[in-house]
């Protein structure tokens, strides 16, 4: 199994990280191409927004949902960045999301040789800046029922909106909702998902 190229990786995750650090002033909430909105919409799924506590890298260690996850953020040295300043947004994927991967996919991601495809997977999963549930739901309303989100490992992820709930689609075609929504820290937020977003093969 291969993502891609581990220079690559490397050199997405630091322009990516560099991009959201310069727009952390106050135009933080992006979406669909132009990354940002103000217009209102509804959240979905979740328990509405929380005042920060810490950072992203602290919820996902103290959340018994993500401990697979936080595993997998250690195993490639994303812990680290996800304790900087951000902003990010992160559909964070929880125990269960693992579970639903091929069979053998979640184990072979975690062998030592093949970090950078789990890296190229994890990057898949975080947004530059910060994109709140209310800001997806406006998005959404705005593209006519769909809207793009650019990830920080280059990809796009589709977003949209049925019965209150929010669905994120991966460059494959694979969806996961979004099961628990803004959980605001001091770096971003952090929206809870029931599968794994792969990044598109080759």
């Amino acid at each position: 199994m291969h993502f891609g190229k581990p220079k690559l990786l490397l050199a997405l995750l630091a322009s990516a990280s560099l991009a959201a650090c310069q727009q952390s002033g106050g135009a933080g909430n992006q979406a669909a191409g132009t990354n940002t909105s103000d217009a209102p919409g509804s959240a979905s799924g979740g328990s509405g927004a929380q005042a920060p506590a810490g950072t992203i890298a602290q919820t996902v260690s103290q959340s018994a949902d993500h401990s697979t996850l936080l595993g997998a953020l250690k195993a490639v040295g994303l812990v680290e960045t996800l304790q900087g300043a951000g902003p990010y947004t992160v559909f964070a994927p929880v125990n269960g999301a693992f579970q639903k991967l091929a069979p053998g996919t979640a184990e072979s991601l975690m062998a030592p040789d093949a970090k950078a495809d789990l890296t190229n997977v994890l990057i898949h999963h975080v947004v530059p800046g910060v994109v709140t549930s209310k800001d997806l739901s406006a998005a959404i309303e705005r593209g006519g029922g769909k809207a793009q989100l650019a990830t920080m490992g280059g990809a796009t992820l589709t977003v949209s909106q049925a019965n209150g709930a929010i669905t994120v689609t991966d460059p494959r075609g694979g969806q996961a909702r979004v099961t628990q929504a803004d959980h605001t820290q001091s770096n971003g937020v952090v929206h809870s998902v029931d599968a794994v977003l792969m990044p598109k093969e080759g």
